[in-house]
């Protein structure tokens, strides 16, 4: 990632400093003596659009020259150039998945909840499956969890759960976006621990 040097990686600016602009400023001190291409090496990694624009701004605002890579932290698969992931589940079809699972839950459970309430706990559970997997929680760790001392709510709660656990279990070669934007993100830090 970085070639070696004797001196620190990391930089910071004073409170109150315009940051894209004592950003630009550094850089270009920086790199001020090394060759004309150098900064086309750099790859700078915000966190919005915003930030980006304005970065670009106070390039352009400046000398001629190459400009950096302006990438969003958020944006994976430009991060992650040759990680093959196959394309996330769409969501309209993960949420009729998920209404018919939560369906078949009503008809075997009817006094679990009002047949009215499907959809609203197809979403629940849509929020709750994302939040597991941008946590990193597996369904088997929830569906371990014991309740058997606290109150029923507890028991009718982990059998909707086991819902998610069916679910997670049919969407092994294909992830939805949760999923699949985990597992960039830990291929992406294993490249480049590598590196």
């Amino acid at each position: 990632m970085f070639e070696p040097q004797n001196s620190p990686r990391v930089f910071g600016l004073a409170p109150g400093v315009d940051f894209p602009r004592g950003l630009v400023r550094g850089l270009c001190d920086r790199l001020e003596n090394g060759p004309p291409e150098a900064m086309a090496r750099v790859e700078l990694l915000v966190n919005t659009n915003r930030m980006a624009r304005r970065l670009r701004h106070d390039f352009d605002a400046g000398p001629a020259g190459f400009l950096p890579r302006i990438r969003l932290i958020t944006d994976l698969d430009a991060l992650a150039p040759g990680i093959a992931l196959p394309a996330p589940t769409p969501p309209l079809q993960r949420r009729l998945e998920l209404i018919q699972l939560v369906s078949r839950l009503l008809d075997a459970a009817p006094d679990l909840a009002p047949r009215a309430s499907l959809y609203a706990l197809s979403d629940s559970l849509a929020g709750l499956i994302d939040e597991m997997q941008g946590e990193g929680v597996s369904p088997e760790t929830v569906a371990g969890l014991d309740v058997g001392n606290l109150s029923a709510h507890w028991e009718r709660a982990q059998r909707f759960l086991a819902i998610a656990h069916d679910y997670l279990g049919q969407t092994t070669t294909r992830p939805d976006a949760e999923a699949r934007r985990r597992q960039l993100v830990a291929r992406i830090i294993a490249r480049w621990q590598d590196a």
